[in-house]
């Protein structure tokens, strides 16, 4: 798997886990993503670090079959209606 497949398999989960949270649709303000290795596969793992009136904080971790940490995330999101 590449970093890329990698990154978006992250972003593609945290925006889910946004939508989820938040009940409703959010916009993704922003991400950033630390690789530390190469995987061929694993699973990502969110949580919910803070939520405010108008912004959800999550963090993501990409992991190998074997649990090993391969790539974190922090995402900001933008609850529907916040101005």
């Amino acid at each position: 798997m590449t970093d890329s497949a990698i990154a978006v398999r992250i972003i593609n989960t945290l925006e889910s886990a946004a939508d989820r949270e938040a009940g409703a649709e959010t916009a993704l303000v922003s991400v950033s993503i630390e690789m530390l290795a190469r995987a061929d596969a694993g699973s990502v793992e969110v949580s919910t670090t803070r939520k405010t009136r108008t912004l959800l904080f999550i963090r993501a971790d990409f992991r190998n079959d074997a649990g090993a940490l391969i790539a974190s995330a922090n995402s900001v999101h933008k609850l529907a209606g916040a101005s």
